[in-house]
């Protein structure tokens, strides 16, 4: 699914040196195990032990 999101802009994936055109190019093992990866830097602190959760706006 990630892989048929990043083919839908052409444009992208046309240009070598964008990370499309390079992930376009290499073999689809590769390119399959990079784009399965992901990770995430939280901004702001996780929630504190015996506050209440609110979602913020």
């Amino acid at each position: 699914m990630k892989w048929s999101a990043i083919l839908a802009h052409q444009g992208e994936v046309a240009r070598e040196r964008t990370l499309p055109g390079i992930l376009a190019g290499l073999p689809e093992a590769e390119r399959d195990e990079i784009i399965s990866t992901e990770s995430f830097t939280r901004l702001t602190p996780g929630p504190v032990a015996g506050e209440p959760h609110r979602l913020l706006a």
